[in-house]
């Protein structure tokens, strides 16, 4: 680790908020105005309605990083960051970092709020810092989706000839 970079605790780079409201699964709606965000691998797990229901807050909210107006699940954890800069390094950290010595459960994975804020976060000595890091990270994720994007197009393609080609041997037309 850089000289200027500080080892932190996750709870030490968020404000922790507390929302315990409850929606059961069985009146989750199929359809709806506001997706569920929960713990779950696929995090939208229905949908809800009443805008009166919605956790608000002033400042950027991470939750799988969502953004508009969403319902939590009581189980998703509800994080809080000083500024963007921040979050989004914090982000590509955890995003990159192996997780299992936090994670508690065998039948049902989940990572806890105890643990969580366990987790040492690296942490560059500046905003300015964080936020050109984060812009390099943005930078490689758009090329490489691009590249990624690019051989998908080229492998559908080759696909495409290669049928063309077993097509005609088949036929007699080659």
């Amino acid at each position: 680790m850089r000289a200027d970079w500080s080892k932190k605790c996750f709870e030490d780079c968020i404000e922790s908020v507390v929302y315990t409201q409850k929606i059961q699964r069985k009146d989750f709606l199929s359809t709806g105005q506001f997706p569920i965000v929960s713990q779950e691998e696929d995090f939208i797990n229905g949908y809800w309605d009443r805008d009166a229901d919605l956790f608000r807050v002033a400042s950027p909210v991470i939750a799988f990083s969502v953004s508009g107006k969403y319902w939590v699940n009581n189980h998703a954890h509800i994080l809080k960051f000083n500024n963007m800069a921040t979050q989004r390094f914090v982000e590509f950290y955890l995003e990159s970092t192996k997780l299992d010595e936090y994670i508690t459960g065998a039948a049902q994975p989940k990572l806890n709020q105890k643990a969580l804020n366990s987790i040492p976060i690296p942490i560059p000595g500046s905003l300015e810092a964080q936020a050109e890091i984060v812009e390099s990270f943005v930078s490689v994720r758009r090329k490489t989706h691009n590249l990624a994007t690019l051989y998908e197009h080229k492998l559908t393609s080759l696909e495409a000839l290669k049928k063309s080609l077993l097509y005609q041997a088949f036929t007699g037309n080659l």
